[in-house]
């Protein structure tokens, strides 16, 4: 009798625009579900406060960041805000591969790069209740200029429209509301039949008898 072979670990794929509070709502998912790998994404802008190297992002600079481009290092890569943004290819195959699933934290660019590959994970989108709240909770961060805070609301009216590139939308009103409604996403994922990995070896042999007629 030949078992199954182990499922694959789901990436999943988180987006927003920038001030959404995608940052927040993924470190409290990740408190909810810790067994939930994370993709530590490569970055050539400098740390804000209390951002530490190799948990919330590896710090490098531009010239190291271009030679892993080289390398074909990175699963995907874009340039955001003068910012260069990646996602290496080892730390997710290293998740998956195991079984595990495992969070990356994307901006649009990234997930349409991965859309075009026809990467497979679930896509997940985090809207602003409205623009208004978008400028004031970038407002509130204090860490940039009247002017950068316009040009990040400009890319993000277009990345607004770019939701049908998602499985999943969500409007962050509540931060603790929207991880649930994130955690709920996820289970639901976990349970496709596509993924069902029967923990008896006779359901799973009437399962595969099944499968072959």
């Amino acid at each position: 009798m030949t078992s199954n072979p182990p499922r694959k670990g789901i990436p999943f794929v988180i987006s927003a625009p920038s001030g959404t509070g995608k940052t927040t709502t993924c470190k409290l998912l990740r408190q909810r579900l810790p067994e939930l790998g994370f993709s530590v994404s490569h970055t050539t802008r400098k740390p804000r406060q209390g951002e530490v190297h190799g948990v919330d992002y590896h710090f490098i600079p531009e010239e190291e960041f271009k030679r892993k481009i080289e390398q074909g290092d990175f699963l995907e890569y874009a340039q955001v805000h003068n910012h260069y943004y990646g996602t290496a290819f080892e730390t997710v195959d290293r998740f998956t591969q195991n079984g595990d699933d495992i969070l990356l934290e994307l901006d649009v660019q990234g997930v349409e790069t991965l859309r075009t590959k026809n990467y497979p994970a679930v896509y997940i989108f985090i809207l602003p209740p409205s623009l208004e709240e978008l400028k004031k909770r970038l407002t509130q961060r204090g860490t940039e200029t009247a002017e950068k805070i316009q040009e990040r609301i400009e890319v993000g009216k277009h990345e607004i429209t770019r939701y049908t590139l998602y499985d999943y939308v969500t409007t962050n009103f509540v931060v603790e509301e929207t991880v649930d409604n994130l955690v709920s996403i996820i289970h639901a994922e976990r349970s496709r039949s596509s993924r069902y990995q029967p923990p008896c070896k006779d359901i799973a042999a009437l399962l595969r008898s099944k499968a072959s007629i």
